[in-house]
């Protein structure tokens, strides 16, 4: 599932759709974004399928196509400090990052074939925290939990879960930070301050 609703020069989903394109067929998933979907499409070959997926009723639908593998990447950041944090931000982060990764993770375990595979997009904040995103860092660190407990269960079926925590990679859930801000992200990469 390639990326939720996001406006920025940089989507990790739609990188990852570019990466695989050439040699994979692709359903790419998008949010409200139809344009930049669209432009996916054309850049790609990729076949679009508009979900969302914290709905249960979207991804049961998109799990009707049969699938090899799924990289799971959607995901949307409501930064604040934790004496900030609104419920209402919370549980919109929680939603969309983790229960769209629960009911992603369910779905693919029922319908994978073996030797399926299932990559979930985390972040090192979910394995660190970190000041200002107390929402997007727990809906992080429980979709790395939530792996570990599927690939348990998945291998019993021969599915393969695993979990990436990519670099800082500026996209829309950076925009909002401050030039101060992405050069301290930044320089935590192990490639120096090229973020992407």
């Amino acid at each position: 599932l390639a990326g939720h609703p996001m406006v920025a020069k940089k989507r990790l989903g739609r990188e990852i759709v570019r990466a695989l394109s050439p040699q994979f067929a692709i359903v790419a998933c998008y949010g409200r974004n139809h344009d930049g979907a669209q432009l996916l499409q054309r850049e790609t070959g990729c076949e679009i399928f508009p979900a969302d997926v914290s709905r249960e009723s979207d991804v049961e639908r998109l799990f009707q196509t049969s699938f090899w593998a799924i990289v799971h990447a959607a995901g949307i950041a409501r930064d604040a400090l934790l004496l900030r944090q609104s419920l209402e931000s919370w549980h919109q982060t929680l939603r969309v990052n983790a229960d769209g990764a629960f009911l992603v993770a369910r779905a693919a375990l029922r319908n994978l074939p073996r030797g399926g595979r299932l990559i979930l997009l985390s972040s090192r904040v979910g394995e660190r925290g970190a000041a200002g995103q107390a929402a997007y860092a727990a809906s992080k660190a429980a979709m790395l939990a939530l792996c570990k407990t599927a690939a348990r269960e998945g291998a019993e079926s021969g599915i393969c879960v695993n979990a990436i925590c990519p670099p800082f990679v500026p996209s829309a859930l950076s925009e909002n930070l401050s030039g101060e801000a992405m050069q301290a992200l930044q320089s935590q990469s192990v490639f120096g301050c090229e973020g992407s």
